[in-house]
């Protein structure tokens, strides 16, 4: 396949990398302009994304079917990142009251980030296997099992925010493969029950009163609320076209902290207004247009579980930080995908792309 060939059969998914790249770096400059770090948020960026298209290059070289045809490749990438979850509460780098991190000096892991790749192959190629047999809620507690590990260690970090998207990556996969009602009734209660106690005994004090202060805005506007208050002022004034790069009060005045990592939808929406959400909505569509044409496409289940658990990471971490920047949701700590600051998530969803491409080219 020639190179122009190979573009236009990919082209909704090169075009969408492009879109949201390209604003991730654009609103990592403006961000940088009135400050002395010398555009170092944006140099970083550009690291991380050269290497995050290293990894996607070599990830749709491979041929993904050695991944459908050994289990134990799927289980050991699995276990490495469970033993890596645990590590983490002993010698993790903490950052913003989260144990979520190994340190490097000029660079750091996110070991979580990693995990969601090894939930979806182990739980694509469990189910795949297991197909003829998910009438079973034995294979459901299965497969429970394989995400409640992690779940449990992410939780003592912690990081509720992971949890929920291997939640549902979970929850989704399962209604795919055809999850019978009661199971999915029983799976409902169990949650609703194990939420109950969490959030009585397990969640620290910050995460019940970011939950309680969700529901009362008013109750702390100038502490707990002030992030995603000062989140909805910035997008309000940025209307129709913006205020321009360089421009938003909100984020270079830095009224709005985290401005670079979970609050990024707001300076794009402050500075480049409605015109530049509605751009990153586009890059998102296209992303997710072109997932969809791979499954329709797909000549097994375990392409299509595969792809299909890699929409539903990057469809639910787009919504609940979206919906966490206009205030529907509460602040958990999700960063807009190919767009926030950050190494790991960039290098881990170019991955699983990847491995997409690979897929699609197969």
């Amino acid at each position: 396949m020639s190179t122009k060939e190979y573009f236009l059969k990919n082209w909704k998914l090169f075009t969408g990398l492009l879109i949201l790249g390209s604003l991730s770096l654009l609103m990592l400059a403006s961000l940088s302009m009135n400050k002395t770090d010398n555009l170092d948020a944006f140099y970083r960026q550009l690291i991380f994304l050269i290497i995050s298209f290293v990894f996607l290059w070599f990830f749709a070289k491979l041929d993904y079917n050695f991944l459908k045809n050994h289990t134990s490749f799927s289980l050991i990438f699995y276990l490495l990142w469970l033993v890596m979850l645990a590590l983490l509460l002993v010698i993790g780098k903490t950052t913003r009251g989260i144990s979520g991190w190994f340190n490097f000096g000029f660079v750091s892991i996110q070991p979580v980030e990693f995990m969601k790749i090894a939930i979806i192959l182990l739980l694509a190629k469990f189910l795949y296997d297991k197909r003829a047999e998910m009438w079973s809620f034995t294979n459901v507690v299965k497969t429970g099992m394989f995400v409640g590990l992690p779940c449990i260690l992410a939780l003592l970090q912690p990081d509720l925010g992971s949890v929920i998207i291997m939640f549902f990556i979970w929850l989704l996969l399962l209604i795919f493969c055809d999850l019978r009602f009661q199971h999915l009734a029983l799976i409902l209660l169990i949650i609703f029950l194990v939420s109950f106690v969490g959030f009585k005994y397990v969640l620290r004090d910050y995460q019940r009163n970011r939950l309680v202060s969700f529901i009362n805005p008013n109750l702390d506007p100038t502490g707990l609320n002030y992030n995603q208050r000062q989140s909805i002022v910035a997008i309000g004034s940025g209307r129709f076209w913006g205020k321009g790069l360089g421009w938003g009060t909100q984020t270079q005045l830095q009224f709005l902290p985290e401005s670079k990592t979970d609050f990024i939808f707001a300076s794009i929406a402050e500075e480049l207004g409605m015109v530049g959400v509605m751009i990153l909505l586009i890059g998102f569509l296209l992303i997710f247009s072109y997932f969809w044409d791979v499954i329709s496409l797909a000549g097994n289940n375990f392409s299509k579980l595969v792809v299909l658990g890699m929409w539903v990471k990057i469809f639910i971490e787009m919504v609940i930080n979206i919906g966490v920047n206009i205030g529907f949701l509460p602040v958990i700590g999700i960063a807009l995908p190919f767009v926030s600051l950050g190494g790991s998530h960039l290098m881990t969803d170019f991955i699983m792309l990847g491995i997409i491409l690979n897929i699609n080219n197969r």
